[in-house]
């Protein structure tokens, strides 16, 4: 029999003198998060169960304990079933007031539909009061639903002040929204005038009336990501995957929002790094606008901080789950926009290659060096996958979807789908005489007559859109240094014949290309261009568009809509035709733009067609033109 020392007995029994939780004096973090695509009481379809709620909540738990740091005995999940109304409260009024202390930090996250109820206390222009839906939320009552108020009143009694509260669902505003077959929005399948009003209520529900107010969970104290403004519907969408990996389900809004997380550096505060979602839905196209707290300090501050507690690395990172030979899994996955064949550079100089990705795990090889469980892997290079916009024409006549098909023979960029149900980014749907373009998530983008008529106009539309996927999609994935586009004064809203003016600066030197795409879906190469050739920029640098060497002034002109700026640095200016007149197009001059980026930036030695992350930075601003 082994004999042990007396060393050995004291560290036996220095477990049961670790200090309680009332005892603890370091800061922590604490997550509740909750995640429900399976509802007991609705079904499988569009107001019921949720394809996506579910992995938001898990990707979200994989962000804060890989990335972030959380500890993972300081997170509770509830999913599907188990997030019931008295299970949601227990956590929110039991468990974390038990748990945490004055200068932890707190993160509630929910993921799953929203609703609306009757409004008692008379402070809603509506007469409604917005809910969040347990898993047992009843189609005839609204019993077991979370109103704004009551939500408030438990996270007011949180016993920290350092409350983060992120809410991926809808209340209203779906009405004007298509379904199709890859996006469900996130608000319940029920009728508020179909459950019995309170007789403390006068006011009724009217259809079609925006409603302003919103869920407000934080009454000021806390701080409040949010989905989509109260009157719009946040989406839960199909995101496909690239060549042979498997696509996913996720809310749209949570989706780039832990994109963000993983990618953000550890002095990146919640406003920066909501407005980066922020832009990323618009680019892609989302009908949805999140929405954060105006007046709460914490929106200026580090992400996940504690005073005094552990930080997170301060730049971003994937971690090294485990390896096997030459074989690495990394953490992360397809909610990142990783691609077969990108790089990753881990510690020590070590480097590997991805060769598959899941919805949440990266596999590599190693290409040289060595790797161990617990490194750091940086993404150093990128393969940008080959951007061809999806369309569906199985929602229209015959004639018209031979009239666009022949439309758009010959251009590159664009992908004719027959299945109503093979995944498409936009379908072609047929409405008495017209045709509308809608998005994958249900907005109705165009409208246009039917057959040879109105084909060559929903081509050129295509087009554009296909434009418009093509520069969203030149994005860096993992910059190391930024750059920031804007307009005068932050607007971003502006009427027929305003003045217009972009500012740019970036954090290195490098050559600035300015890329605006129009309203009517034009692309324009706005700087460098024939008044102002120099577009070499030096580090802090403040670029004002149009330069006052222009002489000149741009000014909003119609068509009304939504239009896109981009901006990107990089070591070696754009190898594009600056002439007489400023350069424009539409998808061929894109690809151009892109190609050419890739090029300036420059590829890695040795791997086919990866380019290098280091060299080049992008941003965006996305404005809208009123009628």
């Amino acid at each position: 029999m082994r004999r042990y020392g007396p060393l050995a007995i004291v560290m036996a029994v220095l477990p049961l003198l670790a200090f309680g939780p009332s005892e603890r004096t370091a800061p922590t973090q604490w997550a509740f998060i909750v995640g429900i695509s399976d509802y007991i009481n609705f079904e499988d379809t569009a107001g019921g169960d949720l394809p996506g709620a579910e992995r938001d909540a898990r990707v979200v738990r994989d962000v804060l304990v890989e990335r972030w740091g959380f500890p993972v005995d300081n997170i509770r999940m509830l999913l599907n079933q188990d997030a019931t109304r008295d299970a949601i409260e227990e956590g929110l009024t039991d468990w974390l007031p038990d748990v945490a202390r004055p200068q932890d930090q707190i993160t509630v996250f929910f993921a799953g539909h929203g609703s609306q109820m009757w409004d008692e206390s008379g402070d809603e222009d509506d007469g409604l009061d917005e809910t969040i839906a347990p898993a047992d939320v009843s189609p005839e009552t609204t019993e077991f639903d979370i109103g704004d108020d009551e939500f408030g009143e438990w996270l007011a009694a949180l016993p920290s002040s350092n409350v983060l509260v992120i809410l991926d669902n809808c209340n209203s505003g779906t009405g004007t929204r298509d379904v199709t077959p890859f996006a469900r929005t996130r608000e319940l399948g029920r009728d508020i005038n179909d459950i019995t009003k309170p007789p403390t209520v006068s006011r009724r529900a009217l259809p079609g009336q925006e409603d302003e107010t919103g869920f407000d969970a934080s009454g000021g104290r806390v701080l409040e990501l949010a989905a989509a403004q109260p009157f719009q519907a946040a989406v839960d969408a199909y995101f496909p995957g690239e060549g042979q990996q498997e696509g996913f389900h996720g809310g749209a809004f949570t989706t780039f929002l832990v994109r963000e997380l993983w990618r953000a550096p550890s002095s990146a505060t919640y406003e920066e790094v909501f407005e980066n979602v922020r832009q990323a839905l618009k680019r892609n196209r989302f009908e949805q606008d999140p929405h954060l707290s105006e007046d709460v300090p914490l929106k200026s501050s580090p992400l996940f901080f504690v005073e005094g507690g552990a930080s997170a690395e301060a730049r971003p990172f994937l971690p090294v789950l485990s390896v096997r030979g030459e074989q690495v899994e990394l953490g992360g996955g397809g909610a990142l926009g990783i691609t077969s064949g990108s790089i990753f550079e881990l510690d020590g100089g070590a480097r590997l290659v991805t060769e598959s990705v899941t919805t949440s795990r990266i596999q590599g090889r190693i290409l040289s060096g060595e790797a161990r469980e617990g490194m750091k892997a940086r993404l150093t290079g990128y393969r940008f996958p080959t951007s061809t916009l999806t369309v569906n024409v199985a929602g229209v006549d015959t004639e018209t979807a031979t009239a666009v098909t022949e439309a758009l023979e010959g251009v590159t960029g664009i992908a004719i789908e027959e299945d109503e149900q093979a995944f498409s980014h936009l379908l072609l749907r047929r409405r008495g005489s017209d045709v509308r373009i809608v998005g994958m998530d249900g907005a109705t983008r165009h409208v246009f007559p039917i057959g040879r008529a109105g084909a060559a106009d929903v081509a050129a539309a295509l087009r554009q859109e296909a434009a418009a996927k093509r520069l969203a999609d030149m994005e860096n994935p993992s910059p190391s240094f930024g750059i920031k586009v804007w307009m005068a004064d932050n607007k971003t809203s502006f009427g027929i014949g305003e003045a217009v003016t972009f500012n740019a600066v970036a954090d290195r030197d490098g050559y600035l290309t300015l890329v605006d795409l129009g309203t009517d879906g034009t692309v324009t190469v706005l700087f460098p261009n024939p008044y102002d050739r120099d577009n070499r920029v030096t580090e802090g640098q403040e670029i004002v568009f149009p330069s006052a060497s222009m002489e000149s002034e741009i000014r909003a002109m119609e068509p009304a809509g939504r239009g896109m700026v981009r901006a990107f640095l990089t070591p070696h200016p754009l190898d594009l035709p600056v002439g007489d007149e400023f350069t424009s197009g539409d998808v061929l001059l894109a690809d151009q733009i892109a190609e050419a980026i890739m090029t300036a930036a420059g590829f890695m030695p040795g791997v086919s067609q990866v380019v290098i992350l280091e060299t080049w930075a992008s941003a965006s601003v996305v404005y809208d033109i009123r009628p």
